[in-house]
């Protein structure tokens, strides 16, 4: 049975009818708590957006290493990661990609604006700023979507997630995959299995396949999507806060058959503030909650610990 299975796919403009929306909800906390994964289309960015996104991602990541790292923090909260840096959680072996991140950019009244790390901007690609910004609050506002139809599945107040996510710590992240050939790969994938860390995350289809979860049955399922869907999984931040109704399911990026092309890809992880405690909400507490509380900003520390930063 189980290679029937597979993603469900919802369109967003249900939530936006008044006849459908609570369908929509159910849907979709339906579909998290069964994959921890569902694909979302009429989200209402263009797919015209996500071209240009990979056209801009491409050009940064053609720039020469040295030009590229000038813009390394250190902290992998902001700017560029370098190829081999970062690997899964407890796996010794190096995922075979580099990245950037983008992160919110905040009022300079804000409480936040000395806590999260400024933002760095590559000044050899043109429009990377302005374009970036804009896609963070894009993306950033269809999550505050989400979590509002959440938030009426599991009977919460409306703003429950998204009083959470407002000056959250999210992450837009540009990946790319290089292509393999020439490269010692040895026992490295392009990701190795993880789960993500934070509350959700929205992914803009890749310019390549390979994406695959670990299903209940413990199969390996592919995530199929068509240009200009939004791929979500939920994160450890959301199992903790529902005692694992929406897991934070493993997943991968494996290396293709045909390695000679690169792989780029541009997930945005939604953030709680850093403050915010993260506890079991009380409906879920039924056969006791499994994780002590910890704030958003604790549990990111320890997990970017663990993945070598």
């Amino acid at each position: 049975m189980s290679e029937l299975r597979k993603v469900p796919k919802l369109s967003l403009k249900e939530y936006q009818n008044p006849e459908t929306q609570a369908e929509f909800a159910h849907q979709l906390y339906s579909g998290l708590s069964e994959y921890g994964f569902v694909v979302i289309s009429d989200h209402g960015i263009g797919q015209e957006v996500f071209n240009q996104a990979y056209e801009l991602s491409q050009k940064l990541f053609d720039l020469p290493l040295e030009a590229k790292s000038q813009y390394e923090t250190g902290s992998g909260q902001r700017g560029y990661i370098s190829f081999g840096k970062e690997s899964a959680a407890g796996n010794p072996y190096p995922d075979l990609k580099e990245y950037w991140h983008v992160g919110p950019e905040l009022a300079e009244d804000s409480d936040y604006k000395t806590e999260y790390p400024d933002n760095v901007w590559p000044k050899e690609v043109e429009q990377f700023q302005p374009f970036f910004t804009k896609l963070y609050s894009d993306l950033n506002s269809v999550a505050e979507t989400l979590f509002l139809a959440l938030a009426e599945a599991m009977d919460l107040d409306r703003n429950f997630f998204t009083q959470m996510i407002s000056e959250g710590n999210s992450i837009q992240r540009l990946i790319h995959y290089p292509a393999l050939t020439g490269l010692e790969v040895g026992n490295s994938i392009r990701a190795a299995a993880h789960a993500d860390i934070n509350l959700m995350t929205l992914l803009i289809g890749a310019t390549d396949s390979g994406l695959e979860l670990l299903d209940r049955d413990g199969n390996w399922l592919p995530v199929e999507n068509q240009e200009g869907d939004l791929v979500i999984d939920t994160g450890d931040m959301m199992a903790r806060l529902t005692n694992n109704q929406l897991p934070a399911t493993i997943h991968r990026v494996v290396n293709p058959k045909d390695g000679s092309k690169p792989r780029y890809s541009i997930p945005f992880f939604v953030h709680p503030r850093n403050s915010v405690t993260l506890e079991c909400i009380e409906q879920f507490k039924s056969n006791g909650s499994n994780d002590a509380p910890i704030t958003a900003g604790e549990f990111l520390d320890q997990r970017l610990r663990e993945n070598g930063f």
